[in-house]
């Protein structure tokens, strides 16, 4: 089955930031509004929310709200191809201003053609907070929500507080600052009387993720503590027992923690034990919500698989040499990278990685990647964009909008523990951990503490052509099973690990129409100026270990 562009799934978007904090209030601002005028569109808002019904209605669809913000286009297709894990020469979604080299400053003006890359996220993660708010304020209010003699409150407080703390989350990880706003914000305390300037400046991004760490840590502690379902068909679309959301709330504190850093000190600085007690805390088993059609889908692997003509697959992106690469055994990828940017073409390389191609078979399709001649993209564009390869674990044909939709697995938990036991010193204890996925989906052989086995099909390689590190071996396990399961995530990791392009922007700023509603100066990251990511040194190991520097 083929599948065409479909329209962006609709958002619930205001139309400043006035309006965004509004939405965030919710219940106690009186209503969906801006902060001076009443929103004639839903004036029953806070009657409504009096109501147990509907109160629980909205906790039911606040996860909903917020899924697109890590599953749907803006920002995350940007982001994913400026650390070079897809790569594509279409202007849609900003993918190619953003990820053509040299890499330049994000353009924050409100004429820009692609400026909902920070337009979406923003104004939607308040929409879904907003949802959480009021949820909290109208159980706060003392409402109790029942099903037959059944107490669902606890399910409905554990949900919104669950969706509060991803909403504050995704804020820290895309942009540089930005507003906390919980159901014990006041109104009255928020603006300049007689203006829509806010009092104060946004929070820094460290204090909205602690914020977005504490919210998680309430939402586990709540669920623990109560006896309650979520069913298959709605909430989180994947049936869990509270004790299971009590799990879940801490795998994406263990996932945010680590991938808030901006530098590579500062990921070095990350409280790596309490990540790693967070994992033993975290999921059993893959949290991968089932999909509705219509309702509840995966709209960035829909278009990541893309395949609308047979004889040319992945019609939309590819995937970047700089994710399959380093798997390479022929000298190609070291001959590509060595290459000057803009005269770098497509190859085909030669793998063990059974993700990669099948034994003896570099033409074929691997278990996650397939291989294809055909091509897509304007040389015009730059050659450097294009690549053989195209992604096929998730998403082709129809199944971005029927079945389970990988969102945040087992796996990447066990390689983000890895990092913390190598962070932390016990690289020893990393090692099983990196060869979970290592031999059981790459059939690769284990590595030890020296690395990988140096012989022939070594993998992963060094940019340089030598056999790489358990350091080396660790990234590239989670940047080839994370693509396409955590969007944003190659990105979020490469900017704390140093491995993004020089310039590229290290976070987003606030979108520069509500700056100026806000009467704030416009301003931007990349390109050279304030928040360029530094020169790449992908060699440099967070502590001393064999073929490391």
């Amino acid at each position: 089955m083929t599948t065409s562009m479909r329209p962006r799934a609709s958002r619930r978007r205001p139309s400043t930031l006035a309006g965004g904090v509004a939405l965030a209030l919710g219940l106690v601002a009186g209503g969906c509004q801006e902060l001076t005028l009443t929103n004639p569109n839903n004036p029953d808002r806070a009657r409504a929310l009096e109501q147990p019904a509907s109160v629980e209605a909205l906790a039911a669809s606040s996860f909903r709200a917020w899924w697109p913000n890590a599953h749907d286009e803006a920002p995350v297709w940007a982001l994913s191809t400026m650390a070079d894990e897809f790569t594509a020469a279409f202007f849609d979604f900003g993918i190619l201003t953003a990820s053509s080299e040299p890499r330049v400053a994000y353009d924050n003006s409100q004429t820009y053609a692609d400026r909902f890359v920070n337009q979406d996220p923003w104004y939607s993660l308040y929409a879904s907070l907003s949802q959480a708010n009021d949820v909290l304020v109208a159980l706060d209010s003392g409402l109790t929500i029942t099903n037959g003699t059944q107490n669902d409150t606890p399910r409905a407080r554990a949900v919104a507080k669950l969706v509060q703390g991803l909403s504050h989350g995704y804020l820290a990880l895309y942009f540089d600052r930005a507003w906390i706003i919980t159901e014990r914000t006041r109104t009255d305390t928020l603006t300049v009387p007689g203006t829509t300037r806010l009092r104060g400046e946004p929070a820094g991004y460290r204090a909205v993720m602690d914020t977005a760490l504490s919210e998680l840590a309430e939402a586990a502690r709540i669920a623990q503590g109560a006896n309650f379902t979520l069913p298959e068909g709605s909430w989180l679309f994947q049936s869990l027992s509270a004790a299971d959301l009590a799990r879940l709330a801490r795998s994406y504190a263990a996932r945010l923690r680590a991938q808030v850093a901006r530098t590579r000190d500062e990921r070095q600085a990350v409280a790596w034990t309490q990540v790693i007690a967070d994992v033993d805390a975290g999921m059993t088993r893959d949290f991968a919500p089932i999909a509705v059609p219509g309702v509840f889908f995966n709209d960035f692997t829909r278009v990541a698989a893309r395949t609308r003509v047979p004889t040319q697959p992945g019609d939309f992106a590819r995937v970047d040499y700089m994710t399959v690469g380093p798997a390479d055994s022929t000298g190609r990828f070291v001959a590509w990278v060595r290459t000057p940017v803009s005269a770098r073409t497509r190859f085909q390389l030669v793998t063990r990685d059974r993700r990669i191609h099948p034994a003896g078979n570099p033409g074929a399709d691997g278990k996650y990647f397939g291989y294809t001649t055909s091509q897509r993209f304007q040389d015009a564009r730059g050659t450097y964009h294009q690549s053989n390869y195209w992604y096929r674990r998730q998403g082709t044909g129809n199944t971005w909008e029927n079945g389970p939709q990988l969102a945040l697995t087992v796996d990447e938990l066990q390689l983000l523990k890895a990092e913390g036991l190598l962070r932390l010193g016990r690289a020893a204890e990393a090692v099983p951990l990196v060869n979970r996925t290592r031999v059981r989906n790459g059939e690769l052989p284990p590595v030890t503490l020296e690395g990988p086995p140096d012989e022939a099909g070594c993998v992963p390689r060094k940019l340089d052509g030598r056999c790489g590190s358990l350091w080396d071996a660790l990234r590239y396990e989670k940047r080839v099973e994370l693509i396409g399961v955590h969007p944003a995530g190659a990105y979020l990791d490469a900017r704390g690990w140093q491995t993004l392009a020089r310039d590229t922007p290290v976070h987003l700023p606030v979108p520069g129409r509500e700056l100026a509603t806000l009467q704030l100066d416009n301003y931007t990251f990349g390109g050279g100026g304030a928040g360029s990511a530094p020169a790449p040194e992908p060699e440099q190991c967070p502590v001393a270990l064999p073929r490391c520097s």
